[in-house]
């Protein structure tokens, strides 16, 4: 046990010199900083009417035209600029003095002919869309005005559906947050470690250090077992720091040493299998090969059981499951116990 610690006290003193795991972790500590910020951004890739939800400047947006669409637009959350003619609304609008054009057609609701509009947005995806949420409102309202007027020519009673118990749509946010950002974070420094245990190994055995480090009064599980447990133990420390940048942009992250402790247990087998795969193949660039084509399929599964344990840090984090996630850890410990006996045999078949 006491080289073990040895091992594992030189190797993070030495992990400050890994570029690839100071550069990891300064990536992870811009996303945790900045979280807030960046799921109100990817949410709105997904989901534009989201950022509804927030007070935005007035769009000045060009009308040309005098239908009954002008009275929706006036009491919306618009700028409204009229125009005589559409020439002089697109020199403004190719000018950046207004934010859209819109042609209103002279037709009434309670017309026959079949209501146009011509919009002009700009070319800017996120400017276009911020035009578009302010617009929406009185323009569904008009939908809904000519729909009411011409609903009698129908000639019959459209049928109503009433469906009791149909769950409510989550927020955009709740699902980037709880579904992706905070699994995301807390998992990623366990797929850096188990990266980082193959590099500590194979770089071992490239540079014939490990003969050297055999000759020596320390054994080669006491050097696997020290390496690892560095990898291992650096996992919590990073997933608590990004769990309270997290909580420092007002996001509310419940049973934390709940998380901490599945990401643990998850920490030790993807470090297990690293560490398989580094004393099989005792090549670095083949070793990061089969462990990336392992960890590739694992990742993109995790979502499709509810037991993974993506989806548990995801329901522990919005305090959504009870005791039975102690199960579901007492499984995980067990494919644990079994990837360190494989371990074993491993090194057994490697001396």
């Amino acid at each position: 046990m006491g080289n073990t610690l040895l091992i594992a006290k030189k190797e993070m003193s030495s992990l400050l010199h890994e570029k690839t795991l100071v550069l990891a972790i300064i990536i992870q500590l811009l996303i945790a900083s900045f979280s807030s910020l960046l799921v109100i951004g990817l949410a709105s890739f997904f989901d534009p009417g989201a950022l509804g939800r927030y007070d935005m400047e007035k769009a000045n947006v060009g009308i040309v035209g005098g239908g009954e669409l002008t009275q929706f637009i006036e009491k919306s959350n618009v700028k409204p600029y009229y125009y005589s003619e559409l020439k002089y609304a697109l020199d403004d609008f190719n000018n950046n003095r207004i934010d859209a054009v819109i042609i209103v057609p002279p037709a009434n609701a309670d017309g026959n002919e079949i209501i146009e509009l011509t919009l002009y947005l700009p070319k800017s995806d996120i400017k276009g869309t911020l035009v578009t949420l302010q617009l929406k409102k009185p323009l569904e309202e008009y939908e809904g005005f000519v729909r009411s007027v011409r609903a009698p020519r129908i000639g019959f009673e459209p049928v109503k559906l009433y469906v009791d118990g149909t769950p409510r749509k989550t927020s955009t946010y709740f699902e980037f947050i709880y579904g992706v950002l905070i699994p995301l974070l807390v998992f990623t420094p366990a797929f850096i470690s188990g990266g980082l245990v193959i590099d500590m190994l194979t770089e071992e055995y490239e540079r014939k250090t490990m003969d050297l480090l055999l000759v020596s009064p320390v054994s080669l599980s006491e050097i696997l077992n020290g390496k690892m447990l560095t990898a291992v133990v650096i996992v919590p420390m990073q997933s608590f720091l990004w769990l309270a940048l997290v909580s420092l942009n007002r996001i509310a992250v419940h049973n934390v040493g709940s998380i901490l402790l599945l990401v643990s247990v998850t920490a030790v087998i993807i470090v297990l299998l690293g560490a398989i795969i580094a004393v099989k193949y005792k090549d670095r660039a083949i070793s990061q090969y089969l462990y990336s084509l392992v960890l590739i399929p694992l990742f993109l599964s995790v979502y499709l059981f509810a037991s993974s344990p993506f989806n548990l840090v995801a329901r522990l984090s919005a305090d959504a499951i009870g005791k039975e996630v102690l199960i579901y850890l007492g499984l995980y410990a067990a494919l644990a116990i079994l990837l360190c006996i494989c371990a074993r045999n491993t090194i057994g078949s490697s001396k």
